[in-house]
């Protein structure tokens, strides 16, 4: 039977976080330890929505907060760590990366607004900005889907700062030029079906070979793309430099039918 190694709904909206450098087995180990901050923190600001109490919401604000300026410093993320998890035999939550940091942060400023329309007598107001607050979270917890890192990313794309795969030029000049082409799906998943000149070097043993690839130019491609530029950070990270996403299998094989 085939392994289903790709991202899941859930899986990319966790890699729109910002877990970009994650393999999908990596994304099933932390996947439900993530939503346990959120769930809290959303619990602690519904309970202060009810009971009208600013302070109860500040305090929630702060925690936000102190996520955005420290990414291994969630005060509901250690708990989590140091006790929670180890009630289930989980793996550690890793340091939050920035769009999750943003999203927090975020949170803390419209707990912050809630809190102070309580004190200004505006309780209309802070059921408005709490209950949209509940809601945004709510989608998080049961999707990992958040609205700011979506936001992030299309601001990032539209200022030409977000990764995207390799261009059509570029591609098939360096496929002209001997770079090596590198199936990083599944061995099950190859064997089944890939370009004739690819060899296959699966995502999650990918570091493995970055001696090899140090001084060759790498074209990778998978599935749907996901796991190419997963595979492309990861070498990058360990001192590949000269490695270019080509995205789907889809699309490399038309690169290749017109090279």
């Amino acid at each position: 039977m085939t392994q289903q190694c790709d991202l899941s709904f859930q899986q990319r909206n966790l890699f729109q976080q910002g877990y970009q450098t994650y393999t999908p087995a990596e994304l099933r180990q932390i996947d439900w330890g993530l939503r346990f901050t959120p769930t809290v923190c959303s619990l602690i600001a519904l309970y202060g929505l009810i009971t009208q109490n600013p302070y109860l919401l500040f305090a929630v604000a702060v925690l936000g907060m102190l996520a955005f300026f420290f990414p291994a410093g969630h005060p509901m993320d250690m708990i989590y760590n140091n006790a929670v998890r180890k009630l289930f035999d989980a793996v550690k939550l890793p340091p939050n990366p920035f769009q999750r940091r943003l999203a927090c942060f975020a949170a803390g400023i419209m707990n912050t607004i809630a809190g102070i329309s309580f004190l200004a007598h505006m309780p209309t107001a802070a059921y408005v900005v709490g209950g949209m607050l509940l809601a945004l979270q709510a989608i998080v917890i049961f999707t990992h889907f958040c609205t700011l890192s979506w936001m992030y990313e299309g601001l990032m794309r539209a200022i030409g700062k977000w990764d995207v795969p390799i261009d059509d030029n570029k591609a098939q000049e360096l496929i002209k030029g001997g770079a090596v082409l590198v199936d990083v799906r599944g061995r099950d998943e190859f064997d089944t079906g890939h370009l004739y000149s690819a060899v296959n070097l699966p995502l999650e043993e990918i570091e493995k070979y970055a001696d090899k690839l140090k001084d060759q130019t790498v074209l990778l491609y998978c599935r749907s793309g996901n796991r190419s530029q997963i595979a492309r950070k990861r070498l990058n990270n360990v001192g590949v430099k000269n490695v270019y996403d080509i995205g789907g299998i889809g699309r490399a094989k038309m690169l290749l039918a017109q090279t």
